[in-house]
């Protein structure tokens, strides 16, 4: 629906309020899969943070192939912001306001999401450098233990290992 000259207002193409939801679509479902790994995080459960890892990379790649084409459907209508980042924002005052309405609502939308995908991530990868750190530890405190065993230090092997005690330790540990 063009508007004419006299409004001053441009029509955004047709795909832009679809491409719009499907980001907003694929945020939520970032936000839910987000919520799996941390369960999964909780759970130490390795295989279904393998599987999560990918399901975040392929949302990511297609939230990105749909930023890009927002801003080429924003280059094509506001040719002045090729090269530049999509700026909802900016589109505003150039749009009718019914237009102007439904992209504010679709900003405010997916500036939400977005900052709970940020929230959420940071405190998952925050939550997996504290296991990691804990596991470190809790690893360092086995084998320093066993190491500090007369059987397993360098001087003194002559003593033989009692049957409470390991005779060999791993070296894949």
């Amino acid at each position: 629906m063009q508007h004419t000259e006299t409004t001053g207002y441009r029509s955004l193409p047709a795909n832009f309020f679809e491409t719009l939801e499907q980001e907003v679509l694929l945020s939520q479902d970032m936000l839910a899969i987000l919520s799996e790994e941390q369960k999964a995080l909780v759970a130490m459960d390795m295989q279904d943070l393998i599987r999560l890892s990918g399901k975040k990379e392929n949302r990511l790649s297609r939230i990105q192939a749909l930023d890009s084409l927002l801003a080429n459907l924003t280059a094509e209508f506001s040719p002045e912001t090729t090269g530049k980042p999509a700026r909802l924002a900016a589109l505003i005052p150039l749009l009718n306001p019914e237009e102007g309405g439904k992209i504010a609502q679709y900003r405010n939308k997916l500036t939400g999401l977005r900052e709970d995908i940020l929230r959420r991530n940071q405190i998952n990868g925050h939550f997996a450098e504290d296991v990691k750190t804990y596991l470190n530890d809790a690893i360092s405190l086995i084998t320093s233990g066993i190491a500090d065993r007369p059987m397993y230090g360098l001087p003194n092997r002559s003593r033989k290992p009692s049957l409470n005690q390991p005779s060999l330790i791993s070296r894949a540990v």
